[in-house]
């Protein structure tokens, strides 16, 4: 049977496509991971206007409001430097000369940024003035990009001061470079968590360009009604405030209101708990540690930073089985055994989480763990002091 594979195609672009199109994902990451160490970068928005917008403040160019950088990143297989002559047939200006037009005239201040992947040639002239947003007083380069815009010099005295040439790093170095900047920022982090922060920061930026909508778009900057389709292109500070947090607190936890999520059918951890005569309050904070502590989980297991070694876990079940079970048998007896149960569990957690979540697994945080504890209960592999309930 022959194989289809060993055929040659012919169109074969589709893997260049993705493959520009994962390198301006990286380079969009880059801004974000400026956002995340609390630079001057307030949000990034994907493919609006331009391939990136980047929104910032304190420029000296932009003495009260925000300055936006709007980027046209191009990539190419050659190793060679850029010459001015190479951008002209990649056509990043043509595309910063339409947004020019676009947006001159309503009150922005901005920057025109080609991103350009690889070196630029140090003996092309034209370019290097291009780069330093020099370009209006190159008289060559004037001329040039005139040409090439099919425009008169004059026209260009107010687009070549705003238009800057980037040289970019190379597809084989942006994601270790970018990787490296979110271990600085996550001292003490293994390498597999800066790797899953990593790949959580290029999900939801492929997400953004594509302008699927993220439940964290919360924050409304500069434009006072953004259009819905436009808002689920842009990246905020609120939309990797659980990242941030994770790289600067790893120790802690930020819960949410899942107060909402607590009614359904009554399960097993609820019904031991009311053989323990437990309180409504106990039985609900029961169940809303339970869910904290498994929406904890699942958000590390869908980053893969939750370990893949089964014993690690089974490690720190047993160890909260055997304290669960002790503080147990020390009330029981008693006639509302299980408040009694719940409140030390929960103070001896606090006190040393490290003992038991030696991993950590779950931030050695005794909230969590004690949400821990009732899943395990739930599992009605341990009760809340009642003769009836049998473990």
């Amino acid at each position: 049977m022959v194989d289809p594979i060993e055929t040659e195609a012919p169109d074969d672009s589709g893997s260049v496509t993705v493959r520009r199109f994962e390198y301006q994902i990286h380079i969009s990451v880059q801004a974000v991971l400026e956002m995340l160490a609390g630079g001057t970068v307030i949000h990034v928005t994907c493919e609006h206007i331009e391939d990136i917008t980047v929104a910032r403040r304190g420029d000296p160019r932009c003495v009260d409001g925000v300055f936006w950088d709007f980027q046209q990143i191009k990539t190419r297989d050659a190793v060679e430097p850029w010459t001015l002559t190479d951008v002209f047939k990649s056509k990043p200006l043509k595309s910063l000369w339409r947004t020019h037009g676009t947006v001159a005239g309503t009150g922005l201040t901005y920057q025109l940024t080609a991103g350009l992947e690889g070196h630029l040639d140090p003996a092309d002239d034209a370019l290097v003035a291009l780069s330093k947003g020099q370009g209006g007083d190159n008289a060559a380069c004037r001329k040039r990009i005139a040409t090439y815009l099919k425009v008169e010099e004059d026209a260009l005295t107010d687009f070549l001061p705003l238009v800057r040439i980037r040289p970019l790093p190379r597809r084989g170095d942006i994601e270790l470079r970018n990787t490296r900047v979110l271990a600085d920022l996550g001292q003490g982090l293994t390498m597999a968590v800066i790797d899953a922060l990593y790949n959580e920061l290029l999900r939801r930026t492929r997400d953004a360009t594509q302008g699927l909508s993220v439940a964290r778009w919360t924050e409304l900057l500069v434009l006072d009604s953004p259009p819905q389709p436009v808002l689920n292109k842009r990246l905020t500070a609120a939309a990797i405030a659980d990242i941030r947090q994770r790289l600067t607190r790893p120790d802690h936890v930020l819960l949410e209101d899942l107060s909402q999520q607590l009614h359904g059918t009554e399960t097993a951890l609820v019904r031991k708990l009311r053989a323990g005569s437990a309180s409504k309050e106990v039985i609900e904070e029961a169940q809303m540690l339970r869910a904290h502590a498994e929406g904890h989980r699942f958000k590390e297991l869908a980053m893969g930073a939750w370990p893949g070694d089964q014993a690690i876990e089974t490690d720190l079940d047993q160890r909260l089985l055997l304290l669960a079970r002790r503080t147990g048998r020390s009330h029981k007896g008693r006639p509302q055994p299980a408040d009694a149960i719940f409140d030390e569990l929960q103070r001896m957690l606090d006190a040393n989480p490290g003992t038991y979540d030696r991993h950590p697994l779950y931030a050695q945080d005794g909230v969590l763990l004690m949400g821990r504890a009732c899943a395990i209960s739930d599992e009605c592999k341990f009760g809340w002091g009642s003769d009836r309930d049998v473990s």
